[in-house]
């Protein structure tokens, strides 16, 4: 699982970092508002964590801005502001969860895993559809440009996946617990599990839609 942890208290970031990582919960940090939007839109993040009041853009604006962007990811306030107007306007903004300073570590946890369980549980599309590209996960068929692509059991769940967070980017830690929960995956499992899905959805004559960026992951979209 990754999260997002944004909060101006470094001491407090790093030691929730630090007690979370113990649980197997993997998160990236901003230390401001502004960092956070931009790692919220090139990243995909199980959960946000986000404070309030911080530098150069507060916690409400962002949630606000994520939301309007179409990202979906639960967000969960940590905040000191505690009165029922701050927490009616954090729900009203796109909020999941609202937890007030001082909180406990344990109780963190539990709020995030609760979140991101929500989250994986959520329902595909029945039909996707990009450029030629057509998926019908009910029925199981997948088609581009009018030709029927057979795929394994992997490659469908990459595959689906991949168009649950089109077009945003999928990183390597959130694949694996996806399509191998039980596992720790070599390297070489998930590059050819990736090669052999592109090869099967991206002929040589087509636009490509499955792409590699660099460090952060895997996304399935249109570029312009």
């Amino acid at each position: 699982m990754l999260i997002l942890l944004v909060e101006d208290e470094s001491d407090l970031a790093e030691l929730t970092i630090d007690f979370l990582e113990t649980l197997n919960i993997e998160c990236d940090y901003a230390f401001d508002g502004a960092n956070a939007l931009t790692l919220i839109e090139k990243n995909h993040y199980d959960v946000i964590v986000l404070d309030v009041n911080m530098p150069r853009m507060d916690g409400f604006s962002v949630c606000e801005k994520v939301r309007s962007l179409g990202i979906a990811t639960p967000i969960i306030f940590l905040t000191a502001h505690d009165s029922l107007a701050d927490k009616l306007n954090g729900f009203s903004l796109g909020a999941d969860d609202y937890l007030t300073k001082p909180f406990e570590l344990e109780e963190l946890a539990v709020r995030i895993q609760v979140l991101a369980k929500r989250e994986t549980k959520a329902e595909i599309p029945d039909l996707f559809a990009l450029n030629t590209l057509s998926i019908d996960f009910q029925q199981r068929c997948v088609s581009r440009s009018g030709r029927l692509i057979a795929l394994s059991p992997t490659q469908w769940q990459l595959l689906g996946l991949l168009a649950k967070n089109s077009p945003h980017i999928v990183d390597r830690i959130t694949i694996e617990d996806e399509i191998w929960p039980d596992q720790t995956p070599s390297k070489d499992m998930l590059k050819t599990l990736i090669f052999r899905l592109r090869n099967l959805i991206d002929n040589a004559n087509e636009p490509k839609l499955i792409h590699t960026i660099r460090g952060a992951g895997i996304s399935l979209k249109e570029l312009a």
